[in-house]
């Protein structure tokens, strides 16, 4: 039959075998090709997303443990070197925290339970969960502003707090508790010695987040406070410190293990920190090796994004001169 239906028929003929199977090629393609797009896109954003965090956190935790270094050994009006004619007597810790003649102590390189050269007492510490090889820092100083300024009250005091006592007319330096009653020669400073240390986790105990932690004297007790976390994704802290062997107020070497003499004699601090990102990236190996002053970390072949940040300071309070 060649009639009208025969023609239309004819003319409205589908695609045959071969380009159906081209056409779900080409679409199967191009799916995945945009597939393939997609997850580069969410690669690349997590992949920033995570230099941004741990650029963050580092410049913060560089910032904080540089600044503290800074003001180690700042008593108020007091010389660094005026004994104590008494303090409280609390923990081992406290005790430690409370020799304010010392202004600043490092160990280097501890163990995961925070024992190194000096042995700092257990309240000192966070016993198994230091990250091991690394360095703790142990600053003593006063807070920033005075609370009594020859006699004149500027700031409320916390009576269970620990303040150091300068009174000029006695000279005479104590740590006592609330501060004491202020009289027309005598200075009260907040005394806010703490301990920096990097800590195996962040938030529970298992989470694997490397974190800069510190440690501080309680309000009340004469004891010492909870562990405080600063900054997430700090995997590695070394401290160099650069001593002044001549007596012209300039650092003529840089010490990883100081002895306390050095220290004594140090005028400028290295601080190196190896940061790293708190999730792992599908994809990514880190083969790099990483330098932390004298100290090498080798490639730690896993999927963490890390970043190396470092700075040298003055150790102002020890009467350092720029080198």
């Amino acid at each position: 039959m060649t009639g009208p239906a025969a023609r239309t028929s004819a003319g409205e003929r589908g695609f045959s075998l071969v380009e159906l199977l081209v056409a779900l090629t080409l679409g199967v393609t191009l799916s995945f090709g945009a597939v393939g797009l997609l997850l580069r896109s969410k690669v690349s954003y997590l992949q920033d997303e995570a230099l941004a965090q741990i650029q963050e956190n580092g410049r913060y935790a560089l910032r904080y443990i540089a600044r503290e270094l800074t003001m180690a050994g700042h008593l108020g009006r007091a010389a660094g070197d005026a004994p104590l004619r008494a303090a409280p007597a609390g923990s081992a810790c406290f005790t430690l925290l409370s020799a304010t003649q010392r202004p600043l102590e490092h160990v280097d390189d501890v163990s995961a339970a925070g024992l190194g050269t000096p042995a700092l007492p257990a309240d000192c510490r966070v016993p198994d969960h230091h990250v091991p090889r690394t360095d703790i820092l142990v600053i003593r100083r006063t807070a920033d502003a005075a609370h009594v300024l020859d006699g004149r009250e500027l700031l409320a005091r916390e009576p269970g707090a620990t303040y150091l006592r300068v009174d000029h007319a006695r000279d005479a330096t104590s740590l006592e508790t609330g501060g004491g009653a202020p009289g027309p020669s005598v200075d009260i400073w907040e005394y806010t010695p703490q301990i920096l240390f990097l800590r195996d986790f962040a938030i529970a105990e298992g989470d694997g987040v490397p974190t800069l932690c510190r440690r501080r004297l309680a309000r009340s007790g004469h004891r010492m406070a909870p562990v405080q976390c600063l900054a997430e994704g700090i995997e590695n802290l070394q401290v160099e410190f650069g001593v002044d062997e001549d007596g012209d107020r300039r650092a003529d070497r840089f010490y990883a293990r100081p002895t306390a003499a050095q220290l004594r004699a140090a005028v400028a601090a290295r601080v190196f920190l190896l940061l790293r990102s708190v999730r792992k990236l599908h994809g990514f190996t880190d083969t790099s090796a990483y330098r932390l002053g004298g100290t090498r970390v080798a490639p730690p072949r896993d999927a963490y994004y890390r970043r190396v940040l470092h700075t040298t300071i003055l150790l102002r309070n020890a009467g350092a001169a720029p080198w």
